[in-house]
């Protein structure tokens, strides 16, 4: 050898090639082969000395923990392609493998990259004309047949919303699909642009429920994991505000076959902490809420706001306040005020307080019903009583009751909050007559007020016979006793109505020789939509559902010219609700539904003709307007709109006749809501004619037969439903159809709806 020095360089001769580096190529993965053996691929750059593959060099670990003595064989079935299998799968997302400096390659050249690499968990396995199903969140091992082999993945979806392109990798035959962030459905795996595999992506569900997110360093944390499936493997393990797993804090189980799991960890140290739970089936992985572990420390419990303030016979929401604890006891009343209740609550669902709610019509006693409640479904009453020696026979009276809260469950201890409860006198305001399209319906007292903004329900003191009446009742001190009702709050109200109070509405202008009728109003014919919080309670029924009743037994239905006097008294019955007779009452009158148009209705042969009329049936009421051809006119055309009944009794659709020629005829159909369809003529002009709207009723039955889809009135103004014709009477079909759509709203004047408005929450409390 010849050494040769220039330049402050040093060289030697005839040294050789230079030697390739041997090194780890990436990627190992932990799956189940075809074989069904639990197997650990582990790619090198090239060909592994044999004399390498034993588990001094290939040390295999599960969170930290050595368990090489679960390998039971190392082998090289492809050149760089090494397999540790072993006993069983390792169902852990922390495995890691130790590959020794002192692995060599076929040329004995040492592994330049060794020391501890991860190791992918795939808890599913597919291969060249498979197909499985999956998990989302899950790991899928897409193997194929030989090294090296280009992997594609698509969705089902047509418009290929997923693609991926990637390979096996340098002397490794597996591919691994990580479904975390894909969305549920099949997917397709295509193996170097042929084989293809299918696999079918679900949802696991896996869950967790933490019974109490807020505690003490002396409590345990509890909870409950959950899933769709049930019987499998799971891990739960405490993770610090770092991130990092508590020493001793995990246990391991089967979710049973409901799919669900409780556990139980801790007390540990103040912190705050989350609970992360391992599908070990799947490697799925979630993480609950966090969980605040605070000082263990005197439990206090206060009164928020100090003061509370309710009518007589209402229920009282009062909010109790927890700290360091999650039962406190709550009095309200005293010896001196000759009542006196005790309850104990528990603020299960964690949120450091519990509204109580205290129901001071069933307090009375004898008077079934529960006297305490929760606001939050979440949080419970533990015991409640009533003190025996100060308790009541008669409805609480007007005044102020001491409120006393300490921690824990004891009664006789020390009070730590304290508050008071101001009951004032019930009052019986007004009651007030409204009137909304037949059809309407209300799930709950905001859809009430918002059919009002939106002028789908108004004042009126004539009702269309067909259309709503609502009777809206201003009353304190009510809800406390339909509470204590069973069934719906219709059920509720009817079961009091000629007991405590009574709502009737009764013939005011009855004939000669004649006895006044009383509406038969019922649960099965009448909705009550109750806004207790604003002591508002609205009593509503179709006029084509409810029948009178003459005191000797004659049924009399609702017709035009009938004047209605709704009466609403809440019975004397001192000590009660009230000490005398307490009466509300509004007049209405029902009149004849039906529509109205000037005949003939004129229109010019250009577009924007307007076509308008009158109509008695209730403001909100969609009207289908349709203009149709007669007579000669060629050729023959249809034209329709859907309008709305405007506050004033109005309705006006637009329509282009542009098409049209100075003396076509035609007709005008008007139908929808509680009034019988109206037909008249009418004639296309060569001037700016426009109808005008009508004074006198025209009613006239169509020549033809007509279909038509009638769809309820939603609450909010907007239309549902656009309504169709099919003429049967052999006619030609119209050649030209244009639609026209009313605006919802019903062209309202801004001013005019703050006014009902106002009329309607006016009485409402902040």
């Amino acid at each position: 050898m010849v050494l040769s020095v220039f330049a402050g360089t040093v060289a030697f001769a005839g040294a050789g090639a230079a030697q390739s580096t041997f090194e780890y190529e990436g990627g190992a993965v932990h799956y189940v082969d075809s074989s069904d053996d639990a197997v650990i691929e582990v790619p090198f750059s090239a060909q592994v000395n044999s004399n390498s593959l034993t588990t001094d060099n290939f040390t295999v670990f599960d969170d930290d923990e050595d368990i090489s003595g679960q390998v039971s064989s190392i082998t090289q079935p492809q050149n760089g392609r090494v397999i540790v299998e072993m006993n069983d799968v390792v169902q852990s997302r922390d495995i890691e493998i130790r590959l020794s400096g002192d692995i060599q390659d076929a040329s004995n050249n040492d592994l330049s990259n060794g020391g501890r690499k991860d190791v992918a968990f795939a808890a599913t396995t597919v291969g060249p004309n498979g197909d499985v199903n999956a998990y989302r969140g899950s790991v899928v091992a897409v193997v194929a047949s030989s090294v090296n082999t280009d992997i594609e993945i698509t969705d089902d979806d047509d418009d290929f919303t997923y693609f991926v392109s990637g390979s096996t990798g340098t002397n490794s035959r597996v591919y691994t699909f990580d479904t975390e962030n894909r969305d549920v459905g099949s997917y397709e795996a295509t193996f170097d642009g042929s084989n293809t595999a299918t696999i079918e992506l679900r949802e696991l569900g896996l869950d967790v429920d933490i019974d109490d997110r807020t505690v003490t360093d002396e409590d345990e944390i509890e909870g409950t994991v959950s899933a769709n499936a049930g019987t499998r493997g799971v891990q739960v393990e405490l993770l610090d505000s770092d991130g990092d797993a508590v020493s001793g804090e995990s246990v391991t189980g089967n979710l049973d076959g409901q799919g669900e799991f409780e556990f139980t960890l801790g007390p540990v140290d103040t912190d705050d902490y989350t609970v992360e739970v391992t599908d070990l089936g799947s490697g799925v992985v979630i993480e609950s809420d966090v969980v605040t572990v605070s000082k263990a420390g005197e439990g206090r419990a206060d009164i928020a706001g100090g003061i509370v303030t309710q009518q007589r016979g209402d229920i009282a929401n009062i909010t109790v306040t927890l700290s360091n604890t999650d039962t406190a006891t709550l009095t309200i009343g005293s010896e001196d005020a000759g009542f006196r209740a005790n309850v104990t609550v528990e603020d299960d669902s964690g949120d450091g307080q519990v509204n109580v709610l205290f129901n001071t019509y069933a307090a009375t006693n004898g008077v079934s019903g529960d006297v305490f409640d929760v606001a939050d479904s979440d949080d419970d009453i533990d015991t409640s009583d009533i003190d025996p020696q100060n308790r009541v026979s008669s409805l609480l009276d007007a005044g102020e009751y001491d409120l006393e809260v300490r921690s824990g469950d004891d009664a006789s201890d020390d009070s730590q909050g304290v508050g008071t409860l101001v009951l004032e006198e019930r009052t019986t305001d007004s009651l007030v007559s409204w009137t909304a399209p037949t059809g309407t319906t209300f799930d709950d007292s905001d859809e009430v007020y918002e059919a009002v903004a939106n002028a789908n329900v108004t004042e009126s003191d004539d009702i269309a016979d067909g259309d709503l009446v609502i009777h809206q009742l201003q009353a304190s001190g009510l809800e406390g006793a339909l509470e204590a009702q069973s069934g719906n709050d219709t059920a509720a109200f009817f079961a009091l109505n000629g007991n405590v109070y009574e709502l009737s509405v009764e013939e005011s202008n009855p004939s000669a020789n004649r006895d006044a009728f009383v509406l038969n109003l019922h649960a099965g014919n009448t909705v009550v939509v109750p806004d207790p919080d604003n002591d508002t309670y609205f009593v509503a029924f179709d006029t084509d559902d409810v029948v009178g009743e003459r005191p000797n037994g004659q049924t009399v239905q609702l017709d035009d010219g009938q004047e209605l006097l709704a009466n609403f008294t809440v019975y004397e019955d001192e000590g009660n609700l009230a000490d005398e007779d307490q009466t509300v009452e509004d007049e209405y009158g029902i009149v004849e539904a039906e529509h109205s148009l000037d005949e003939p209705v004129n229109v010019s042969a250009a577009s924007g003709q307007t076509v308008a009329g009158e109509t008695t049936v209730a403001p909100g009421t969609e009207l289908s307007l349709r203009v149709r051809s007669s007579g000669d006119t060629q050729p023959s055309f249809l034209k329709t709109a859907s309008v709305y009944v405007t506050e004033d009794g109005t309705y006006e659709g637009t329509f282009d006749f542009s098409e049209q020629q100075a003396g076509d005829t035609f007709e005008v159909t008007v139908r929808g809501g509680a009034a019988d369809s109206l037909t008249v003529d009418g004639n296309v002009g060569e001037g700016d004619a426009t109808t005008d709207t009508a004074t006198d009723t025209v009613t006239e039955t169509p020549t033809d037969t007509e279909t038509q889809t009638e769809t309820e009135i939603p609450t909010d103004g907007e239309p549902t439903d656009t309504a169709t014709e099919a003429p049967t009477d052999g006619e030609p079909t119209d050649t030209a159809t244009e639609t026209s759509t009313g605006t919802p709203g019903f062209g309202v004047v801004v001013a005019l709806v703050a006014l009902l408005a106002a009329a309607l929450l006016a009485v409402r409390r902040d």
